[in-house]
């Protein structure tokens, strides 16, 4: 829908639009035509952000937001399906499409997952679990029990022998042992709070992930065996050789990850 310089009450499309919705006022600038349904999440993010719309809030009819932005409908529709999508908004029945309860945090989770696309801010990530992993590596030696012990040498030695059987798989399967092993540790250490801190990033670092597909298997294999390793310090309760060991092992992924070899 083409987007005239004025609206039907006169304003100049670069002034903010303001108007009461249930008792909540909202204010918007007119889409920029160039990306529009973008652009009305990116007013509606904003709005949610700075509590114009609040957790619980009514989310007004198609016609009103295409009205608010003058914009078409189709563009309001694709906006809140998207906006649906990441948890933002939902639709209840009998009540119309609310903002939801945790729609903040949602938000906060794909704009750290969007920056996290940035390769120097991936390796500002990797640099934290450096300060944080090598220390719960530490940790988890001293502590572990027996039931920890037999646990985790089960959980690492099942895919050594994917490995040793030359296969290696590259997707959500292998994404998630990965992820659960360093976890496992964490629970090991028994810190809460540093596991609170590693699952935190969690998400962030699986939105990175995709970059273990372009290893070869020599990596694949020392990845492994560099689990391993740690593993086997942790069960013999040698702390210091632990923490060292992770400290390599994240290194290395650094190395890995950022100077990708030949398939």
């Amino acid at each position: 829908m083409h987007i005239s310089e004025r609206s039907k009450h006169g304003i100049i499309l670069s002034d903010l639009y303001s108007r009461r919705t249930e008792g909540v006022v909202v204010i918007f600038k007119p889409a920029n035509k160039t990306s529009l349904y973008q652009e009305v999440i990116r007013q509606i993010v904003k709005a949610i952000k700075s509590g114009k719309w609040k957790p619980g809030m009514r989310v007004p009819p198609e016609a009103e937001l295409a009205e608010l932005f003058q914009v078409g409908r189709n563009s309001i529709r694709e906006a809140t399906k998207a906006l649906a999508i990441l948890g933002v908004i939902e639709a209840r029945p009998g009540y119309g499409t609310l903002v939801c309860d945790d729609a903040l945090s949602k938000i906060h989770t794909t704009e750290l997952l969007s920056y996290m696309r940035d390769k120097s801010s991936w390796l500002e990530l990797m640099q934290v679990r450096l300060l944080l992993e090598v220390q719960i590596a530490s940790w988890a030696a001293e502590r572990a029990t027996e039931d920890d012990i037999r646990g985790l040498m089960d959980f690492v030695g099942s895919y050594r022998e994917k490995a040793e059987e030359g296969v290696y798989p590259r997707n959500a399967v292998f994404f998630k042992e990965n992820a659960d092993f360093h976890e496992m540790i964490a629970d090991i250490a028994g810190n809460r709070l540093a596991i609170q801190l590693l699952r935190s990033i969690r998400s962030e670092l699986d939105a990175q992930r995709h970059a273990y597909l372009e290893l070869p298997p020599r990596n694949w294999n020392r990845m492994v065996e560099e689990h391993v390793e740690i593993a086997e310090h942790i069960k013999n309760h040698r702390s210091e050789e632990a923490a060292e060991a992770m400290r390599k092992h994240l290194s290395q992924a650094i190395r890995d990850l950022g100077e990708p070899g030949p398939n």
